[in-house]
């Protein structure tokens, strides 16, 4: 069985340049997220910056230039170890 799923563009505006962004979604997907579903939920397919685009409008150029650019490894996967967090004694190296 063949299922058509409906798509639809969703068009923003750049808050700072105004640049159109035309992104291209399922219909279905798109009413999942104005029903309050977490952006990366409703659309794991759209790239970050097009996610992004849909939250907060900012075209990637824009939003680089307003906040920076990420850095990959910025933050480590647990703050917690990499401060010596000790989980059999429940505090920090330093405090134990």
């Amino acid at each position: 069985m063949k299922i058509n799923l409906k798509e639809v563009t969703i068009v923003t505006a750049c808050p700072c340049c105004g640049e159109a962004n035309f992104i291209e979604a399922n219909e279905s997907d798109y009413w999942d997220w104005k029903d309050g579903a977490l952006v990366q939920d409703a659309f794991p397919y759209l790239t970050p910056n097009e996610r992004e685009a849909l939250v907060s409008g900012f075209c990637p150029w824009c939003w680089e230039q307003t906040f920076g650019k990420e850095e990959e490894d910025e933050f480590p996967d647990d703050p917690a170890d990499e401060m010596g967090f000790n989980p059999y004694l429940g505090c920090y190296d330093y405090d134990c």
